[in-house]
Order: structure tokens, then sequence, then C-alpha cells
């Protein structure tokens, strides 16, 4: 059903909030991505879906946010805020992995067959704060559901 990447990816926040912050999609009055456009990691909601996940040096600033019937490879199924008295990588990651896994796992127990068959090689990476966004008082995570090589055309909580 839905597989963890070896431990969570952390493939992190952003440092510089301004571009995080943008969200140039065009949204229904339900907040369902429309028309695609830049996504800021900072802004994205449970139920988008993005093509990719592009990192730089410092994290994810951005994604392509997507309709999800249109061709897409992740998609955000939970967004829950960490308590941590400090930042450490492993802490975040340790603690991200929990949420998330606590989050697919009532997912999957929802999942129709249909669902399942489609998903069934889907990988449960995450967004985590970095060392730098942390220090700026971001302590969100973004559990995903996707596939660096498998497209889909729907979007797994319908």
């Amino acid at each position: 059903m839905l597989r963890k990447i070896a431990g969570i990816a952390a493939v992190g926040g952003v440092a510089v909030f301004g571009i995080g912050s943008i969200d140039n999609t065009t949204r229904d009055e339900q907040g369902t991505i429309v028309e695609s456009g830049e996504l800021g990691a900072f802004v994205t909601q449970v139920g988008d879906c993005f093509f990719e996940i592009p990192q730089n040096a410092q994290g994810v600033s951005t994604v392509p946010g997507v309709p999800c019937v249109e061709a897409h490879h992740w998609q955000v199924v939970h967004k829950e805020n960490i308590s941590l008295d400090e930042y450490s990588q492993a802490s975040v990651s340790a603690l991200a992995e929990q949420v998330c896994d606590r989050a697919l796992e009532e997912l999957a127990s929802k999942l129709s067959y249909d669902k399942q068959l489609e998903y069934q090689n889907a990988k449960t990476p995450g967004l985590l704060p970095t060392e730098e966004s942390w220090a700026k008082g971001d302590r969100m995570v973004d559990c995903l559901v996707g596939s660096e090589s498998e497209l889909y055309f729907s979007s797994i909580l319908n």
C-alpha cells in the first residue's frame, strides 16, 4: 500500500520566508488548486498536488502546484506543527516520521480498493523545517504521498 521511504525524506523548508509564502496558483472557493502555478513551501494546503520537489542548497522554497486531475507526482495529505525545545535534524525527522506515520495509517484505513491499487507503490516523504526556517519560527511538517517516477491523475483524498 503506502510505503515509507527509509526514514522520512527531510526535503526541508526554506530559509527565505518571502519566496516560500507565494501562491501563484488559482484556487476555487474550497481552496482546491484549479490552475497551475508556483506554490511556496510555507503555503501548501492539505490536498495540494504538485509535479516535483525541486531543491536547492537550502531546501525547498517553491513547488509547481497543479490541479490533482492533472499529472502530478506528490500530494500533501497532512500538515501539523511539531514542538521541540530546540532544532536538531535527527529530532525533527524522528518527530515528523511519527506525525506522518499516524496520519498515513488513518488515511490508508479509509482508502477504497481502487485507490489502494492506484497508490500501491507510493512513497511517503515529508517537507520538514530546516535549521534556518526553524530559527524563523517554522514548525510545520507536510506529509506527502506520491512517487518521483509514477504519475497520478487524481487525489488520494477523494
